[in-house]
């Protein structure tokens, strides 16, 4: 309700005989009006101390005045003014109590000025004479804002906590504890289940312990002085924590920052995923182990073998020419198919020595030219370019820190093959350029954690027999071969090798290629 302005003063036909100036009454505990029953005005006879208090208005001014006069005087608060002449209507019909709904109104403090919603609590409760008649209705107005405030704070609490609890990474808000102007240690304000469940406890069972009685062991790493750091300097952190103390076994990314006098931290718990990477790297050790015992078998056996194949190549010969003449046409083909057989053998071999020598360098990277590297490989391989009649054209290459005699064995075998599968009715032509790419241009699936990084790009082109699309994967697998030896000689291996190497310098290699229109082979290295 609504204090007027202005109180009107009482009219002739106030009922004053019947006002009553009672100290008991007056000094009741409560904020009381009594009013007579003498409907519809119900005139106030007696205002208790409380109530004046509470309204900060004098008694003279309510004594003899009607209710409704009073206070609905200029038509504000229609619906409680209904409210209230229906309740008292009841009363006097029932002579019996009746409760009326809490009513809202802005209060303005009479000391500070500051206004406020407060809620009040009407109730009309009948005082019978000896007759059992109405003979007048104690009118109570109780403050219940605090207690409605914390009904609200309560049910706020409440949808929190449930918001927290939907929540499936750790949440808490901590109070810090101070002995000695000294923060040592929090008590639990707030958490959500997936924090409580490290306790095997509820939110409920959490609230108000210190943390350090739940977990002894956190007062002796970052997440005790991280959250103390947050809370003296006002500064959110974000840090990772390895935290293996009470018997757990956790990782988490923590986020802490203070909210008034508290600090609220959030938890990413990245365990299982920590757990996976741990697995993930012990079965790359071992991956590691096995190619490296692989490679050190091919090594060990390819060097083993070199000297049979030597020795059954020249016994071979040395019996073919013994047996001279006496050997017929058949007996000395068959010699020739044998010695071919070695040969191809003895190649075989040298090209395993080579791939699985690749990861076994003693000597440090140093920087380089590929153009340095391209005309030491040209210079080996003249004849077969002269034989060819092949025009190699090379441009300005980059310069890379790795190992130079990989290099130089792959361009060996690239080049090589370029010049081995050439076509009759075109001259042969090897391009050879270099560009700088970013990895956000490269069609080719390299990692997305490369996409920003920038790059070399080499690329060897030329107008040989090329091969169809689909192989341009599987022509990088060890023994792979698109033709029979009798068409063209080879191991399988080289471009193999030349992958290794690639791989070995962080880069990536592909080709592309249709039939008879030449391959293009690019090798893509990073610039750092």
């Amino acid at each position: 309700m609504h204090l007027p302005d202005q109180i009107p003063t009482p009219s002739e036909n106030s009922a004053h005989s019947q006002i009553i100036h009672d100290p008991i009454f007056n000094a009741i505990p409560g904020n009381h009006l009594l009013l007579l029953p003498d409907a519809p005005r119900f005139t106030i006879a007696a205002v208790s101390d409380d109530y004046l208090s509470a309204f900060g208005v004098n008694r003279e001014l309510l004594l003899g005045q009607g209710v409704f006069e009073v206070f609905f005087s200029d038509s504000r608060d229609e619906v409680i003014s209904i409210q209230l002449l229906q309740s008292l209507a009841q009363v006097l019909q029932t002579r019996q109590p009746n409760m009326m709904s809490d009513q809202s109104y802005q209060h303005t403090h009479p000391l500070t000025g500051v206004t406020e919603t407060r809620f009040w609590r009407p109730s009309n409760k009948p005082v019978l004479d000896n007759q059992g008649q109405v003979s007048h209705i104690i009118h109570t107005t109780e403050d219940v804002t605090h207690s409605r405030q914390l009904v609200q704070a309560s049910q706020a609490r409440e949808y929190l906590q449930t918001i927290l609890n939907l929540c499936k990474e750790p949440v808490q808000v901590l109070e810090p504890v101070f002995e000695n102007d000294q923060i040592v240690d929090f008590t639990f304000a707030l958490t959500n289940k997936a924090y409580a469940a490290y306790a095997n406890a509820t939110p409920e069972q959490l609230e108000g312990k210190r943390v350090g009685e739940v977990f002894p062991g956190y007062l002796e790493t970052i997440s005790f002085t991280n959250p103390v750091q947050t809370y003296t300097t006002g500064e959110p952190l974000t840090f990772e924590i390895h935290y293996d103390k009470d018997g757990l076994d956790l990782y988490n990314l923590m986020s802490t920052f203070k909210l008034n006098d508290q600090v609220v931290i959030h938890f990413t718990d990245f365990t299982n995923l920590k757990h996976l990477q741990f697995q993930l790297e012990d079965k790359i050790v071992e991956l590691k182990g096995s190619n490296q015992r692989l490679e050190d078998f091919a090594h060990a056996a390819s060097h083993d073998l070199k000297e049979p194949v030597r020795k059954i190549q020249a016994f071979s010969k040395l019996l073919k020419s013994t047996l001279g003449v006496r050997l017929g046409e058949s007996e000395s083909a068959l010699f020739d198919r044998m010695l071919l057989a070695t040969d191809r053998m003895n190649t075989l071999i040298e090209a395993l020595l080579a791939y699985s020598e690749v990861d076994q360098q003693v000597v440090l990277p140093e920087t380089f030219s590929f153009n340095e590297v391209v005309a030491q490989v040209l210079t080996d391989l003249d004849f077969q370019v002269d034989q060819a009649k092949a025009t190699i054209q090379v441009g300005v290459l980059c310069e890379i820190k790795g190992y130079r005699s990989q290099w130089e064995q792959a361009f060996q075998n690239l080049l090589s093959n370029a010049l081995k599968y050439i076509r009759s009715d075109v001259e042969p032509l090897i391009d050879i350029d270099c560009i700088s790419v970013s990895g956000k241009e490269v069609t080719y699936p390299i990692a997305e954690s490369k996409r920003g990084k920038d790059f070399y790009m080499l690329r060897i082109a030329d107008n040989g027999i090329g091969f169809e699309q689909a192989d341009a994967e599987r022509i990088f697998n060890v023994f792979t071969r698109l033709h029979g030896v009798s068409e063209y000689k080879g191991s399988g291996i080289g471009l193999a090798t030349v992958k290794k190497v690639v791989t070995t310098h962080g880069g990536y290699i592909w080709a592309d290629s249709k039939p008879n229109e030449g391959a293009t082979f690019y090798i893509l290295l990073p610039k750092n």
